[in-house]
């Protein structure tokens, strides 16, 4: 038979159960405090009356970002073009390809000049006939000054003299400008490179006819010869990123390339949330425009913001966190998430470094509820023990 206490103890479970299917058939549900009761302490019963005992952490800075990878385009730092703004001149020669290397005001191109001479031959010619008639009219103009102060010459043909001088010179003038104008053309006969770089591109051939206006230039250089990375990264490893950060860049060919961060971008495309890094590389020849590469970097600085993820409360309004404020009372506080980086998450919004979360078991508990914490270090070194 059965003992006494045996019987007592069937006959106590027995009438919790009874008044549980009771609280549930009249759609009534157990207290949140018990279901946290139950979900921090497993088999432990609460006190009626006590509050309940639950583990806290702390929002604390940690570094998340480990080593961020990110993948891009080799794109040129700063491009040069170089055209002509001559137009109906045949080319010459040409006298670089893709891919040299040229100094800057190296000669690149040359365009026939046979015929702009014999427009410079001509325009001289004039000059110099301008010039006699200038000097033919001062000394004209020198010897009706002369008369006139002793009598023999009309003012009005002095007046007349002068102004035959005076238009002598500005045809001098007119004439002088244009062969300078033609000095120049000459000059720019010789297509040379604005700076030192790498010839990318080639439009030009000898015999062509150039045009001041062309579909593209004929060259295109990359300054310095100075290739980067254009790489795209999530708005949460951005904010982990600054100039100087060193990288390391792997080309599709396998070559790796030791760079550093010069240029972060301040804005992020809403569509994607994907912002840009520019990737500076030093001067190579296997970097080629266009192709893809994938850099290594990791983040520096004090780190972000972060709790563990088991600390995060998802409902319908989005996530939150449980605070544990003054007098361990508890508050619901919206956050908005970053990266997760193993067990932890980022904080890009919420509490403030050193504040007190739930750990866990955030669910079962409401704005207003007070509990004991439990720091969570401390429970979970006593863990181990525990039997």
């Amino acid at each position: 038979m059965k003992s006494r206490k045996q019987l007592a103890s069937v006959a106590a479970i027995a009438g919790v159960g009874m008044l549980s299917l009771g609280l549930f058939a009249c759609g009534q549900k157990p207290a949140p405090a018990e279901e946290a009761s139950v979900a921090a302490s497993g088999s432990a019963l609460a006190t009626p009356g006590s509050a309940q005992s639950m583990r806290v952490t702390h929002v604390e800075n940690r570094n998340l970002a480990g080593e961020v990878v990110a993948t891009g385009r080799l794109v040129v730092r700063e491009e040069a073009a170089v055209g002509s703004e001559l137009t109906g001149y045949r080319v010459a020669a040409v006298y670089v390809d893709e891919g040299d290397w040229v100094k800057q005001g190296q000669p690149m191109a040359k365009l026939d000049g046979a015929l702009l001479q014999a427009q410079i031959a001509q325009a001289e010619a004039t000059l110099a006939t301008q010039k006699a008639n200038v000097d033919f009219k001062k000394n004209q103009l020198d010897r009706a000054v002369s008369l006139e102060k002793e009598g023999a010459f009309s003012k009005e043909l002095l007046e007349q003299r002068k102004a035959e001088t005076a238009s002598a010179e500005a045809s001098l003038l007119a004439s002088q400008a244009a062969v300078n104008e033609m000095k120049v053309r000459e000059a720019r006969l010789t297509l040379r490179a604005p700076v030192a770089g790498v010839v990318l591109q080639r439009s030009i051939r000898p015999g062509d006819i150039s045009a001041a206006v062309a579909a593209s230039p004929y060259f295109r250089l990359a300054s310095n010869g100075l290739i980067e990375l254009d790489a795209e990264l999530p708005d949460a490893k951005l904010a982990l990123l600054h100039e100087g950060t060193p990288v390391t860049v792997t080309l599709s060919t396998g070559l790796t390339v030791q760079g550093k961060v010069r240029f972060v971008s301040p804005r992020v495309d809403q569509n994607t949330n994907l912002g840009r890094a520019r990737i500076a590389l030093p001067y190579n020849k296997e970097l080629r425009p266009g192709s893809f590469a994938e850099a290594h970097f990791t983040s520096s600085g004090g780190g972000v913001l972060s709790v563990p993820a088991g600390a995060i409360r998802y409902e319908a309004g989005g996530p939150s966190v449980m605070l544990v404020g003054d007098g361990n009372k508890v508050k619901q506080v919206p956050v908005k998430l970053g990266e997760r980086t193993g067990d932890f998450v980022q904080l890009v919004e919420g509490p403030p470094a050193g504040a007190r979360v739930l750990a866990v078991g955030s669910s079962f508990s409401l704005d207003g509820d007070v509990i004991q914490p439990i720091d969570g270090e401390a429970a979970t070194a006593a863990t181990p023990g525990d039997k």
